[in-house]
């Protein structure tokens, strides 16, 4: 086999199983699922799991970093063309909500999990302060002054329960961005 068609071959075996570690971590959550389990559901051997994972942990930690990729992608997608502070809080919000609904259950697990299920592991660590890269992309500044991990860690769990209230009062879905946005800016307002 030509070493082309062979890395083509291993590509297409981790988005196997990418996709199944992703769907089983978000359905029955870190501590129900097992390596075989994902290679089961990508249609591969257990043993060419550990071609790719040394363990469930790491598995884990990818699948959060890859989670992590597509929300910020989408997000500095549509921050692209947006102007103002009060407008790009708007569309970060708005992005979060849109990603939580077509992924149901993956900002839980992928953003909020990790450290909880390798608290003594630097890279649990760090997939958790990459949301650092949430403030920083709707800022539009590399330097601020104030931590970016720091803030948006209190982002995250204050629209979390800000989601659970709204969903909860079936509040609209405009003004709640709108309300979340304009408050979020007020309170990061430099100078």
């Amino acid at each position: 086999m030509s070493e082309q068609l062979i890395s083509r071959v291993e590509g297409t075996t981790l988005s196997r199983l990418r996709r199944a570690a992703k769907l089983l971590f978000v359905e029955r959550g870190y501590h129900e699922t097992r390596p075989q389990d994902i290679a089961r559901e990508a249609g591969v051997a257990s043993g060419t799991f550990y071609l790719h994972f040394a363990d469930k942990q790491q598995a884990f930690l990818d699948f959060a970093e890859q989670a992590q990729n597509e929300l910020l992608s989408m997000m500095g997608e549509r921050l692209r063309s947006v102007e103002g502070r009060r407008e790009r809080w708007q569309v970060t919000c708005a992005a979060l909500l849109d990603f939580g609904d077509v992924n149901p259950g993956l900002l839980q697990a992928a953003f909020i999990d990790p450290v909880f299920m390798a608290p003594q592991d630097a890279n649990a660590w760090q997939v958790y302060d990459r949301l650092g890269h949430m403030v920083r992309l709707a800022l539009e500044e590399e330097h601020t002054d104030f931590d970016c991990e720091l803030i948006s860690h209190g982002l995250c769990g204050f629209l979390r329960h800000a989601m659970i209230y709204a969903g909860r009062r079936d509040l609209d879905r405009e003004k709640m961005i709108r309300d979340l946005g304009n408050f979020i800016e007020r309170g990061l307002r430099v100078g």
